[in-house]
């Protein structure tokens, strides 16, 4: 009688096991790899936001001759909070709308609520219809019409997004200008912080 050799039931069974445990750890670390890929990914793009955010509107306050927004000198006085959005003269020249003859371009940087980015828009101030301003003025010009004061109002030139996740922006300060930038996406979030020394206000 011939004898055949096979596993027994114990032992497909521990193999089963072995298999079992194995496909779980792989999976286990493959998920566990993602996740960490794609957290690190996460902060890596919100860095990116805040950095190519902080720089530009550094630089640009760093130019400017003077500060539309009236900032409070503290980020905690409930009476006067910090604003969360801020506009000041373009100290750079020539502006890349030199062409239209103003001595006054303004930049205005504010965050959209709904969609948490962050926009930067560049303005000139005029007493006409915006599509056919004949003159070109500063923010706080005014001039009398039928014995009425009337004050110049901003004509957007363009308006554009410089960052994506932003939750919140603060401004305060004077002479030394703070800036508080919160951004968050998914579940990361981050918090920054930074100052400009304005050199000509």
């Amino acid at each position: 009688m011939k004898i055949e050799k096979a596993f027994t039931l114990v032992e497909v069974l521990v193999a089963m096991a072995i298999f079992a445990i194995a496909v779980v750890l792989i999976f286990t670390i493959y998920f566990t790899s993602q996740k960490f890929y794609q957290k690190t990914e996460t902060k890596a793009e919100i860095l990116q936001n805040a950095r190519v955010v902080l720089e530009r509107i550094s630089r640009e306050l760093r130019q400017t001759q003077e500060i539309v927004t009236v900032l409070p000198q503290t980020p905690d006085n409930p009476s006067s909070p910090p604003t969360n959005e801020i506009e000041f003269q373009d100290g750079h020249t020539p502006s890349p709308y030199s062409y239209l003859g103003s001595d006054y371009y303004y930049i205005r940087y504010y965050v959209s609520d709904s969609a948490g980015e962050i926009n930067r828009q560049y303005k000139v101030y005029c007493f006409d219809n915006c599509l056919s301003c004949l003159a070109y003025f500063k923010w706080n010009d005014t001039q009398m019409v039928d014995g009425v004061s009337t004050q110049a109002h901003g004509c957007p030139l363009e308006d554009r997004v410089i960052g994506e996740f932003v939750q919140e922006i603060k401004f305060w300060g004077a002479g030394n200008i703070n800036i508080y930038l919160k951004l968050q996406k998914l579940n990361e979030q981050m918090d920054f912080q930074t100052n400009v020394f304005g050199r000509n206000f």
